[in-house]
């Protein structure tokens, strides 16, 4: 079991010309501190459409009150809400991913419950990872691929259940990414094995049977570390920069990885190259319009950071005009993380400058205004090997991480942008169960947060529940 099942029947009843009763399924951390059901005074169930502020059928039940909620109607995109409350205050809160309902779907949906802003532990130990990543599914699942180990793992918070999905070749420093749009496979690229680069790409069908799961190409491009992979709207992936390990010249070079014949990509070199080539940069995409432009920003070259940011514009698979975009950060760094923010600009978190020192300085992104200065991280928050990992609302939760040559650290922050005046907030949250540094961290479709990995030896996994009001 990845959770702890609470002892609490929620009845829901649907409208329509048949009665159909949801009997939803809630679970709970395995943590004594963020388990609150037994202490709750009163209990509010809710049903409504995802993403909808306004709730369709809701009540309030009393400690002893039989809990049924009538009147629930058909649809396909529904979610149900669970907040509970100990005197006036709310202290706890859940909800399911969407789900549908109609008079021949009956569903038994999950709804994990705990603590508000809380890190709540698992009933979960994956397997000891380290420099991967935790990537959200088309399905709202959490994959955990990449790294030090062969397994890649799944977190379905659908059924609130863990899964070793299959084994591929054990290499560190590889990054992964989805490659299609109509059911995409994992795409795994660069890395180091066996000393080497990994000269490979392996594609993952997480849900076809075991034997057609992992396909691997051969391509010697691919050899590389410290790159970047980001999936384009129309489902192709961009692999820009790096360098063969351990310690090669950073390169410029563009490959193109894209749905081919029979089930085999089609990898390719673009015409662009990067005109500062770059390593341990971060490639983020600008939104989900079709075409939407990559931003390439920091990173090193032969002689220290890069402070220059260049535009990957996927329509015309070209870079924007030196001349008219050559937007120079405040503090150039890398081994940052690059974070996007409700508002189509980009916040640049952490890193370290050309004298591996911490850079604590924030930094938001935008086409018009290019890089402003707006905060700085606590001190107690990590610089390196952190996660930043965008919420429902838009804010940021920055988790872990460490000080060059540091331990890991078990702080996490919420960073908010204010649309008023572009200024960025970035105040304390709970502390993580277990400090990491290099782990995985990724959003799930009930709007928790899966964190794991990061540690030397196996530990729990957990999930970062927010409020209420930032997961409609």
């Amino acid at each position: 079991m990845a959770v702890s099942r609470l002892s609490l029947l929620l009845v829901l009843v649907a409208c329509g010309d048949e009665a159909v009763v949801i009997v939803p399924l809630i679970d709970g951390p395995s943590d004594v501190d963020a388990t609150v059901l037994p202490d709750l005074d009163a209990i509010t169930l809710s049903v409504a459409h995802e993403g909808d502020p306004e709730d369709i059928v809701a009540q309030t039940f009393t400690r002893g009150e039989v809990i049924e909620l009538v009147g629930v109607p058909f649809a396909d995109d529904l979610v149900i809400h669970m907040s509970g409350r100990i005197g006036a205050s709310e202290v706890a809160y859940g909800r399911t991913c969407s789900f549908r309902l109609s008079p021949t779907d009956q569903p038994s949906p999950h709804l994990f419950f705990s603590r508000s802003v809380k890190f709540a532990a698992l009933e979960l130990t994956p397997r000891s990872r380290s420099g991967g990543q935790a990537l959200t599914y088309h399905d709202g699942s959490g994959l955990l691929v990449a790294g030090d180990t062969a397994v890649i793992e799944r977190f379905d918070p659908r059924t609130g259940e863990y899964s070793e999905v299959t084994e591929v070749a054990p290499r560190s420093r590889a990054v992964a990414t989805e490659l299609g749009v109509v059911d995409p496979r994992i795409a795994l690229i660069g890395g180091v094995d066996n000393g080497a680069g990994a000269g490979f790409v392996e594609l993952v069908e997480v849900d076809s049977p075991p034997e057609r799961r992992v396909e691997r190409v051969a391509d010697d491009r691919m050899a590389r570390i410290d790159l970047t992979a980001t999936t384009l709207t129309d489902g192709r992936i961009v692999v820009i920069g790096g360098r063969t390990p351990p310690s090669g010249v950073p390169s410029g070079v563009i490959v193109e990885v894209r749905e081919g014949a029979a089930g085999m990509p089609d990898i390719r070199d673009l015409r662009a190259v990067l005109a500062h080539p770059r390593a341990g940069h971060t490639a983020t995409r600008l939104g989900n319009d079709v075409g939407a432009p990559v931003l390439i920003v920091g990173g090193v070259d032969t002689a220290g950071p890069v402070a220059i940011a260049e535009l990957f514009k996927p329509l015309g698979e070209e870079l924007a005009n030196p001349a008219t975009f050559s937007p120079t950060m405040v503090f150039p760094r890398s081994q940052h993380r690059a974070a996007l923010m409700p508002d189509g600009s980009v916040l640049v978190i952490g890193g370290v400058d050309v004298n591996n020192l911490p850079v604590r300085t924030l930094e938001l992104f935008s086409i018009d205004a290019g890089f402003v200065a707006v905060g700085d991280l606590p001190m107690k928050a990590g610089v390196i090997d952190l996660s930043a990992t965008r919420l429902p609302d838009g804010r940021i939760l920055i988790a872990g991480g460490r000080l060059p040559n540091g331990p890991p650290l078990g702080t996490a922050h919420i960073a908010r942008l204010d649309p008023l005046d572009g200024s960025v907030t970035v105040v304390a949250t709970d502390e993580l169960a277990v400090p990491r540094a290099g782990h995985q961290s990724t959003l799930l479709c009930d709007g928790t947060v899966l964190l794991a990995g990061g540690t030397t030896d196996p530990s729990i996994a957990e999930r970062y529940n927010p409020p209420a009001l930032s997961r409609r």
